[in-house]
């Protein structure tokens, strides 16, 4: 019968501990200092998804550039007005 009891006050203590520790979740969730935290976080994800693809950017079109610059060094049809580039004006 004792370890009956001991066994019942160990089931009860750890339903007691589980039902706490969901209360102190759920008001936690519910407070406002969890609604900044998690409104930091997407603020965060956005700043990194930004620098992301704003650097995968940058560099694609420093490839357009560089390639546009070899086109009209070479002379070769542009969509711009400009002579090739390094040819003396004569």
């Amino acid at each position: 019968m004792k370890n009956e009891t001991i066994d019942q006050l160990g089931a009860a203590g750890s339903k007691t501990i589980v039902t706490g520790a969901a209360l102190t979740s759920w008001s936690w969730f519910t407070s406002n200092e969890f609604l900044g935290l998690f409104g930091a976080a997407i603020a965060v994800a956005g700043l990194v998804l930004t620098w992301y693809y704003k650097r995968k950017s940058n560099a694609r079109q420093e490839v357009e550039h560089q390639l546009r610059v070899a086109r009209l060094r070479k002379g070769l049809h542009s969509d711009t007005d400009l002579g090739a580039l390094g040819a003396d004006d004569d």
